[in-house]
Protein backbone atom coordinates (compact mmCIF):
# COMPACT_ATOMS: atom_id res chain seq x y z
CA UNK A 1 0.00 0.00 0.00
CA UNK A 2 2.93 2.35 0.92
CA UNK A 3 4.68 1.40 -2.94
CA UNK A 4 1.18 2.59 -4.34
CA UNK A 5 1.09 5.94 -2.71
CA UNK A 6 4.46 6.72 -3.11
CA UNK A 7 4.36 5.79 -6.85
CA UNK A 8 1.40 8.02 -7.00
CA UNK A 9 2.64 10.47 -5.47
CA UNK A 10 6.09 10.42 -7.71
CA UNK A 11 3.68 9.83 -10.81
CA UNK A 12 1.63 13.20 -10.47
CA UNK A 13 4.86 15.38 -9.32
CA UNK A 14 6.24 14.47 -12.30
CA UNK A 15 2.78 15.40 -14.22
CA UNK A 16 3.04 18.24 -12.70
CA UNK A 17 6.59 19.06 -13.12
CA UNK A 18 5.73 18.74 -17.15
CA UNK A 19 2.93 21.10 -17.21
CA UNK A 20 4.82 23.48 -15.75
CA UNK A 21 7.61 22.60 -18.20
CA UNK A 22 4.73 23.10 -21.09
CA UNK A 23 3.71 25.99 -20.11
CA UNK A 24 6.83 28.09 -19.57
CA UNK A 25 7.89 27.18 -23.08
CA UNK A 26 4.13 28.15 -24.44
CA UNK A 27 4.24 31.61 -22.65
CA UNK A 28 8.00 32.13 -24.17
CA UNK A 29 6.64 31.71 -27.82
CA UNK A 30 3.79 33.94 -27.04
CA UNK A 31 6.03 36.66 -26.56
CA UNK A 32 8.62 35.95 -29.28
CA UNK A 33 7.78 36.99 -32.84
CA UNK A 34 10.65 34.93 -34.14
CA UNK A 35 13.16 37.84 -35.62
CA UNK A 36 16.66 36.76 -34.10
CA UNK A 37 20.20 38.36 -34.29
CA UNK A 38 20.04 37.50 -38.73
CA UNK A 39 19.93 40.76 -40.62
CA UNK A 40 21.50 44.56 -40.83
CA UNK A 41 21.62 46.22 -37.84
CA UNK A 42 22.28 50.17 -38.01
CA UNK A 43 24.34 51.00 -35.02
CA UNK A 44 25.57 53.93 -32.62
CA UNK A 45 28.51 53.17 -30.90
CA UNK A 46 29.26 55.36 -27.37
CA UNK A 47 33.11 55.04 -26.17
CA UNK A 48 33.14 54.24 -22.35
CA UNK A 49 35.51 54.58 -19.31
CA UNK A 50 35.52 50.77 -18.47
CA UNK A 51 35.98 51.48 -14.61
CA UNK A 52 33.03 54.17 -14.64
CA UNK A 53 30.84 53.30 -17.53
CA UNK A 54 31.16 57.30 -18.47
CA UNK A 55 30.99 58.21 -21.79
CA UNK A 56 34.26 58.94 -22.88
CA UNK A 57 35.87 61.92 -24.41
CA UNK A 58 37.52 60.41 -26.79
CA UNK A 59 36.82 58.94 -29.18
CA UNK A 60 33.51 60.69 -29.67
CA UNK A 61 30.14 58.55 -30.68
CA UNK A 62 29.73 56.95 -33.78
CA UNK A 63 27.95 55.09 -36.43
CA UNK A 64 28.37 51.41 -37.87
CA UNK A 65 26.48 49.07 -39.76
CA UNK A 66 26.59 45.40 -38.88
CA UNK A 67 25.32 42.32 -40.70
CA UNK A 68 24.64 39.15 -38.91
CA UNK A 69 24.49 35.81 -41.31
CA UNK A 70 22.44 32.45 -40.79
CA UNK A 71 25.04 30.60 -39.60
CA UNK A 72 27.37 32.63 -36.95
CA UNK A 73 29.33 34.64 -39.46
CA UNK A 74 28.86 38.42 -39.81
CA UNK A 75 30.62 41.96 -41.43
CA UNK A 76 30.68 45.09 -39.35
CA UNK A 77 31.74 48.83 -40.81
CA UNK A 78 33.44 51.21 -38.48
CA UNK A 79 34.92 54.78 -38.77
CA UNK A 80 38.88 54.40 -38.08
CA UNK A 81 40.79 57.31 -36.85
CA UNK A 82 42.06 59.79 -39.06
CA UNK A 83 45.19 59.10 -41.36
CA UNK A 84 43.53 55.34 -40.91
CA UNK A 85 42.43 52.86 -43.41
CA UNK A 86 40.43 50.18 -41.64
CA UNK A 87 38.97 46.54 -43.80
CA UNK A 88 35.26 46.13 -43.09
CA UNK A 89 35.42 43.75 -39.50
CA UNK A 90 34.92 39.63 -39.66
CA UNK A 91 33.81 38.15 -37.25
CA UNK A 92 31.21 35.64 -35.34
CA UNK A 93 28.43 35.43 -33.16
CA UNK A 94 26.68 32.94 -31.47
CA UNK A 95 23.11 32.83 -29.33
CA UNK A 96 23.82 32.74 -25.58
CA UNK A 97 20.47 32.45 -23.90
CA UNK A 98 17.36 34.19 -23.81
CA UNK A 99 17.50 36.94 -25.92
CA UNK A 100 21.69 37.24 -25.76
CA UNK A 101 24.07 36.81 -27.91
CA UNK A 102 28.14 37.18 -28.30
CA UNK A 103 29.96 38.59 -30.71
CA UNK A 104 33.16 38.62 -31.74
CA UNK A 105 35.25 40.42 -34.68
CA UNK A 106 38.42 41.72 -35.98
CA UNK A 107 39.79 44.94 -37.96
CA UNK A 108 42.77 45.16 -39.99
CA UNK A 109 43.89 48.45 -39.73
CA UNK A 110 46.78 50.26 -42.09
CA UNK A 111 48.50 53.24 -42.28
CA UNK A 112 48.29 56.04 -45.23
CA UNK A 113 51.69 54.31 -47.15
CA UNK A 114 49.93 51.10 -46.72
CA UNK A 115 52.07 49.96 -43.65
CA UNK A 116 50.04 47.48 -41.64
CA UNK A 117 49.06 49.20 -38.42
CA UNK A 118 48.08 46.16 -36.36
CA UNK A 119 44.30 44.16 -35.64
CA UNK A 120 41.95 45.20 -33.25
CA UNK A 121 39.11 42.77 -31.92
CA UNK A 122 35.94 44.09 -30.22
CA UNK A 123 33.67 41.59 -28.43
CA UNK A 124 30.17 42.67 -27.60
CA UNK A 125 27.52 41.34 -25.23
CA UNK A 126 23.66 41.72 -27.53
CA UNK A 127 20.62 42.11 -25.55
CA UNK A 128 17.72 41.93 -28.31
CA UNK A 129 14.76 43.59 -27.44
CA UNK A 130 11.48 41.65 -26.85
CA UNK A 131 10.49 43.08 -30.49
CA UNK A 132 13.38 41.87 -32.61
CA UNK A 133 13.77 45.41 -34.06
CA UNK A 134 16.32 47.23 -31.72
CA UNK A 135 19.19 45.78 -29.22
CA UNK A 136 21.71 47.15 -26.81
CA UNK A 137 25.42 45.99 -25.98
CA UNK A 138 28.27 46.01 -23.71
CA UNK A 139 31.68 45.38 -24.75
CA UNK A 140 35.02 46.12 -25.03
CA UNK A 141 38.02 46.83 -27.84
CA UNK A 142 41.69 45.76 -27.68
CA UNK A 143 43.64 47.63 -30.15
CA UNK A 144 46.51 45.78 -31.56
CA UNK A 145 50.04 46.57 -33.07
CA UNK A 146 51.56 45.39 -35.99
CA UNK A 147 53.72 43.24 -33.82
CA UNK A 148 49.90 41.61 -32.21
CA UNK A 149 50.64 43.01 -28.92
CA UNK A 150 47.62 45.20 -27.08
CA UNK A 151 48.29 48.25 -27.30
CA UNK A 152 44.79 49.68 -25.66
CA UNK A 153 41.63 48.02 -23.77
CA UNK A 154 38.56 50.61 -24.59
CA UNK A 155 34.69 49.77 -23.51
CA UNK A 156 31.63 51.03 -25.22
CA UNK A 157 27.82 50.63 -25.49
CA UNK A 158 26.01 50.63 -28.38
CA UNK A 159 22.24 50.51 -29.28
CA UNK A 160 21.00 49.56 -33.10
CA UNK A 161 18.06 49.26 -34.98
CA UNK A 162 16.96 46.79 -37.56
CA UNK A 163 17.18 48.08 -41.22
CA UNK A 164 14.67 46.75 -43.31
Amino acid sequence: MKKQILKAIGVASLGVVALLAYTQVWVSAQGDNGKGLVGSWDVTVTPRNCETGEPAPFPPGFSSVQTYNQGGTLLASVLPPPGVTALEGHGVWEHRTGRQYSVAFRILKYGPDGSFLGKDVIRDLITLDPSGDSYTSTGGLDVGGPDGSVLFHGCATSTATRFE
